[in-house]
């Protein structure tokens, strides 16, 4: 199978909609031969900040003369971009030959009336792949909650990584944190060691008592102080070790400081970790191009996360956002959060079915008291906003790739 009939056979598959649960995609690897138990895998569940981590450990873990695969969904940009060595995608005749045996496991199972979803056929060409190329590790992120998620077919992870607990898809993981933290949680295995970020007490407690049920050491990552904060860079200290990450954002810190306690957990050497963190990059978390600032925020903890970092990196006087969002995200709760670091606001609408309609997201921002106006396309929102001496673009990954593009063409691409 072509690159091109890759793409389009795992988008073929999207009207099978969300299907939680382990019974589809563990059917799947054992047709597969269960590719899945030849990796050492780093499994990461979260709210906020999974994307961000994965890249630090990455890093570092390239930075100690080792291998890391990484399975990114969705990704944002180019479809290879779904399945990473070292931060580079994997050759897309591989993908494709992995594909063609994926396929015709498919097709077997469908005989059964077993039919997998998207996200579960691609997780299983994620381990396809990667035991093709058996790096030292893989990092498999979530693609929502845990517990039910079909990453969690994994059963014996090297570590297992929760970040940031918060609400999100809240129809599907329930409506408290204690519940969002109990899917989270669910990636916990019997005697697998458990990094977590700082939590809030009600996400912790869960945490824990999984924890000690499943006899898993519990790594709670450190608190990161900030010493130095810049254009280029964050300079922080953790734990009387001092840090560079030139990866912008008020809350990269507290991502690195997972990742930091990841990689000392699995012996990693303190110049390795430096230099991973120092050298880790992961396009569209406040990254800036030129005066414009693309971020992934796309639910109200995202939205808090950024809305403190334009406290450090600009004044509302003279910024814009940009913003679209899903319909089925609190998209209210966002512009509420938001609303206040702009002078202007541009909604557009996103792409895809869950696309929420520009007029009813820029009614509420205006509901919070922004100037808000909608335009029609990306392109125009980003040629109005264009005089504003800074642009930020956020609301949905959906956007940010097409955005790059478009700036990246832009003559009105001034420095910040």
């Amino acid at each position: 199978m072509d690159y091109h009939s890759v793409k389009e056979y795992i988008k073929s598959l999207t009207g099978r909609g969300i299907v939680p649960g382990l019974d589809n995609i563990r059917a799947l690897l054992s047709e597969l031969t269960n590719p899945e138990k030849q990796l050492q895998i780093i499994h990461i569940a979260g709210t906020n900040g999974k994307g961000s981590v994965g890249a630090y450990i990455s890093s570092i873990i390239e930075s100690a003369n080792m291998q890391c695969g990484r399975f990114v969904s969705p990704c944002v940009g180019e479809y290879e971009n779904t399945f990473l060595i070292n931060g580079k995608s994997v050759a897309k005749e591989i993908i494709g030959e992995c594909a063609d045996t994926l396929k015709s496991a498919m097709e077997h199972l469908e005989k059964k009336n077993i039919f997998p979803t998207s996200f579960e056929a691609e997780t299983a060409l994620a381990f396809l792949v990667f035991s093709r190329l058996l790096p030292d590790y893989v990092i498999i992120e979530c693609g929502m909650g845990g517990m039910n998620d079909a990453t969690n077919a994994i059963k014996n992870p090297a570590l297992s990584v929760i970040t940031k607990i918060s609400l999100d898809h809240t129809s599907f993981l329930g409506d408290t944190i204690p519940d969002i933290a109990t899917q989270k949680a669910g990636i916990i295995k019997n005697g697998v060691p458990v990094i977590s970020a700082t939590q809030n007490n009600e996400a912790m407690q869960v945490i824990e008592a999984v924890c000690k049920k499943h006899n898993a050491v519990l790594y709670r990552a450190g608190t990161a102080e900030m010493t130095d904060i810049s254009d280029t860079k964050t300079v922080f200290n953790l734990n009387g070790d001092e840090y560079t990450t030139h990866m912008l954002g008020i809350y990269q810190p507290e991502n690195a400081s997972i990742a930091i306690t990841v990689a000392k957990v699995l012996g990693i050497s303190d110049s390795a970790i430096k230099n991973g963190i120092k050298n880790a990059r992961w396009a569209y978390r406040f990254q800036r191009i030129g005066k414009f600032i693309l971020d992934g925020a796309h639910n109200p903890d995202g939205a808090t996360a950024l809305a403190k970092s334009l406290e450090a990196y600009t004044t509302p006087d003279d910024t814009a956002f940009i913003c679209a969002c899903f319909r089925d995200k609190e998209y209210k709760k966002i512009a509420e959060i938001a609303a206040p670091y702009a002078k202007k606001v541009y909604c557009v609408t996103a792409p895809a079915p869950r696309g929420l309609e520009k007029e009813t997201l820029c009614d509420a921002f205006k509901s919070q008291g922004a100037d808000a106006k909608t335009s029609d396309t990306l392109s125009d929102a980003i040629k109005e906003a264009s005089h504003y001496k800074k642009t930020v673009i956020f609301g949905t990954l959906s956007i940010l790739d097409e955005a790059k593009q478009i700036i990246e063409r832009s003559e009105n691409n001034a420095t910040l």
